[in-house]
């Protein structure tokens, strides 16, 4: 078998540089390609938890995502007349204990990036088309271009154009948890202080925190819904929102109103990614593109992070038998990867109730989830060095 060297990695979020370091780390030569022009800012916050600590720390990044942690120091539960309800410590609100960090998900991306420096790393790269071979994967890109690669890692989400080009249909399933989300940023005008405010009611959940930066507040909302994948327009899906939220009260006609003017509106389903293998002849599926546990899980960074370590630990100990490389990483990350899917889908149930959340409400989803996550953030990592 030839000796695999040149890697595509296709997504420069949180899985694609954090494979490229230990590719890197690992002896091969890892590139790096993104359809977007750069990198995005911003985005929600994400937990850096369990296992993932020590990968982390193993990478001489723990200090610095410490560094650049959210500050939430408390968060209220209100009603729809803005009365609070319920206070919790920002950690307990947000389920973290210990060693956990909370980090914005483009502070992180920032530092994984910069952690894989001499790795090339292009933007703007579209992808037509993926052929293999019994040597190589021949990738033709939009502008014309053809490349061969030794093997290919679709790191690209939820919507992976790796997956679609590679995997038959059948080869995976999209479940879709029946809720949607949104993300946007609006001004701070209720002048929070390093704090997150949740109203939840009748099924939907608008919530609003302001952190770091005191003149700007990100605005989440989720609702209960089975199928909306035929709203891909921004504006129909802003107008839908507007729509389902018009009469929930609170602060949510204002905050529908700063909407209009939000550079970094996200919109998408509560949707996990399951599959047998995420492996097909030479190309290797990661994270969300692979095993989406749905943001509900508060696990999709933790699961790219641990998925990279071992797919590239096993190239690395399979000294180019990309066969059972792949075979191991299937092997290996599967009880993880059902362990954190469980948990998304205990998460998922555990929200949108149908009266106010009541401290009682929500100390017994605290207790439920935080317990849960305990399991789903840890597993014994092989040691690859």
């Amino acid at each position: 078998m030839s000796a695999i060297n040149k890697i595509l990695v296709i997504g420069a979020g949180i899985a694609g540089p954090a494979v490229c370091y230990w590719l890197k780390r690992f002896g091969f030569s890892p590139i790096l390609i993104e359809k977007f022009p750069t990198i995005r800012k911003g985005g929600h916050a994400l937990d850096v938890r369990g296992v993932a600590i020590d990968l982390v720390k193993r990478m001489g990044i723990y200090e610095k995502i410490c560094s650049m942690r959210t500050q939430v120091e408390f968060g209220q539960y209100v009603d729809a007349q803005g009365n609070i309800l319920h206070e919790e410590k920002g950690e307990r609100f947000c389920f973290r204990e210990g060693e956990d960090v909370e980090i914005i998900r483009g502070d992180l991306v920032e530092i994984l990036i910069e952690a894989i420096e001499g790795v090339p790393c292009h933007f703007n790269q579209l992808i037509d088309s993926i052929k293999q071979s019994d040597n190589d994967v021949e990738v033709q890109f939009k502008d014309g271009r053809t490349e061969h690669y030794d093997l290919v890692i679709g790191a690209d989400g939820l919507h992976s154009t790796t997956r679609r080009m590679v995997f038959d249909n059948d080869e995976y399933q999209l479940t879709n948890l029946g809720k949607y989300f949104s993300v946007f940023s609006i001004p701070n005008y209720l002048n929070l202080n390093h704090t997150e405010v949740q109203c939840e009611a009748n099924q939907k959940l608008i919530s609003l925190t302001s952190d770091k930066n005191p003149k700007k507040a990100e605005a989440a909302f989720l609702f209960a819904q089975n199928d909306l994948n035929k709203i891909r327009n921004e504006n129909e899906q802003k107008q839908f929102l507007c729509n389902t939220f018009q009469d929930f009260g609170w602060e949510t006609s204002k905050i529908l109103e700063l909407m209009s003017g939000s550079d970094d509106f996200y919109f998408d389903s509560v949707t996990q990614v399951k599959m047998k293998s995420w492996t097909k002849g030479r190309v290797a599926l990661l994270g969300d593109a692979g095993y989406s546990a749905s943001p509900m899980s508060g696990q999709g960074n933790n699961l790219a992070m641990v998925g990279a370590y071992i797919l590239a630990g096993e190239l690395k100990q399979a000294g180019g038998n990309y066969h059972r490389a792949f075979n191991r990483y299937n092997e290996l990350l599967h009880p993880f990867v059902e362990a954190n899917q469980k948990l998304g889908v205990l998460a998922n149930e555990s929200f949108l109730v149908q009266d106010d959340v009541s401290k009682e409400v929500a100390e017994e989803r605290s207790n439920k989830i935080m317990e849960e996550v305990k399991i789903a953030s840890n597993m014994s990592l092989p040691d690859y060095e």
